[in-house]
């Protein structure tokens, strides 16, 4: 049967084999290279605008002993599997996996880092392509020996992790696109607009160039502080602030959050007021300093009234953080607001962990999949494989232990803490017509 996966994105390691993974174990004479050159234009299973990068041929599929040829495209990852069959017609049969973004492209463990090895060394010891998806499978390749091709598709690979420029992604090279205009400053500008209210305007290159897109309404306006990115690189040209605050007090308030991230409008309801706002965390420190003008900013966030009876509009200021995280990061500098010092506010901390923990997590949920699911990268059959007979058979024993260790990795916990968080801000915003601020440590949201 064919071998289909499917996940978003991939990371790469390597690391040898032990056991039935190992290169005593694996056959490679019953494995027939391919050493005719072979015409990409001739692959049915190519998509349009879809080229071959690199190809390895005579490679093994750990996961399903299965031997085939492996391509990078522009796209995705295909292992092309091709069998005789009795009528002597070829099927080509593949499975692949689309190359967006590739999440790590490290292929040194821990130990060969601490050696110091050079990337050249590092490739010749190295005897196998770990694929780790998004879907948690991790997809072990094994490369015929003393050849050059487990180089060649590493490199193609890593020059998919980082794209010389984000028009060389297969999104932008199949097709046309659906904007006229392909510039990212254009398309945020028109955002601006349809949030000002301004829709029936649209954004030019003439119009960044000559500043003339500073436009506001009665409540918000776009500012050009940021043009050249000297208020905060990580933040776009233009930002989306209170009309009431200028661009001197913006100057002052970045002053008062790390990385200079101010809190700018994201997206506000042009009918309710309702308005979502970013920013990173205030730098009270463990003397909870104040800023004036850090304080007006927030405030004119909520400044607007909600109806015509003179209703306050609500401000949440929503912490990601843990609050014992937020204290730890005011013995840094940082900290949180208190609610004393912002207008008509209230603080919620999310208690979502920070990246690291979140990453240590999904390093143990990964391992967990990689034992218990239905297809992992050693090779090995576990209780949970061939159909999954041992959950129906009612091995209580082994199922409990499983959903214990898959409890002990804490992910399912953070998913639920950060869908909750999502959903308790859009209901303030939505049933409210609340101003929300959100914010953590030094991300940006």
């Amino acid at each position: 049967p064919s071998r289909s996966v499917s996940a978003r994105d991939i990371s790469i390691g390597c690391e040898r084999l032990d056991g039935a993974g190992s290169w005593d174990t694996l056959e490679w004479t019953k494995i027939e290279p391919v050493t005719r050159s072979v015409s990409h234009a001739n692959f049915e299973f190519l998509l349009e605008a879809e080229r071959v990068l690199d190809e390895g041929h005579g490679v093994v599929l750990v996961n399903t002993d299965e031997a085939g040829t492996l391509f990078v495209t522009n796209f995705r990852l295909l292992f092309l599997v091709v069998k005789i069959q009795s009528t002597s017609r070829n099927t080509n049969k593949s499975s692949s996996r689309r190359l967006l973004q590739i999440i790590d492209h490290s292929c040194l463990g821990h130990k060969l880092l601490s050696d110091s090895i050079d990337m050249e060394t590092v490739m010749d010891l190295m005897a196998s392509l770990h694929l780790a998806g998004k879907d948690m499978r991790i997809i072990v390749f094994c490369f015929r020996p003393r050849t050059k091709q487990r180089r060649a598709i590493f490199d193609a690979l890593s020059r998919c992790t980082k794209p010389e420029r984000i028009w060389d992604l297969y999104a932008f090279t199949c097709g046309p696109s659906k904007f006229c205009n392909l510039s990212p400053k254009v398309r945020l500008l028109n955002e601006y607009f349809r949030l000002l209210g301004k829709g029936f305007h649209h954004a030019s290159m003439r119009m960044i160039e000559d500043g003339s897109f500073t436009m506001s309404n009665d409540s918000w306006r776009i500012s050009d502080i940021n043009f050249n990115y000297s208020l905060c690189q990580s933040y776009p040209f233009a930002l989306l602030v209170p009309k009431s605050v200028s661009d001197d007090e913006i100057i002052q308030a970045s002053n008062f959050r790390a990385r200079s991230r101010v809190p700018a409008v994201s997206w506000c309801n042009p009918e309710t007021g309702a308005v979502l706002a970013r920013s990173s965390q205030p730098l009270v420190g463990i003397m909870n300093t104040r800023s004036t003008a850090d304080e007006k900013l927030v405030a004119a966030l909520c400044a607007q009234l909600i109806d015509e009876k003179d209703s306050r509009r609500k401000l949440y200021i929503a912490d990601a953080r843990p609050r014992k995280n937020a204290l730890a990061n005011g013995a840094m500098g940082g900290g949180s607001e208190s609610s004393s010092n912002y207008f008509q506010s209230e603080i919620v901390f999310f208690g979502i962990d920070n990246i690291h923990a979140m990453r240590e997590s999904f390093a143990r949920f990964r391992d967990y999949l990689d034992t218990h699911g239905a297809a992992s990268s050693d090779g090995m059959s576990s209780f949970l494989r061939h159909g999954g007979w041992t959950w129906g058979g009612g091995n209580l024993s082994s199922m409990s232990a499983s959903v214990s260790t898959l409890g002990d990795s804490g992910w399912l916990i953070h998913v639920q803490s950060v869908l909750a968080g999502s959903a308790w801000i859009a209901a303030r915003v939505a049933l409210e017509s609340a101003a929300v601020l959100v914010h953590c440590r030094s991300e940006s949201f």
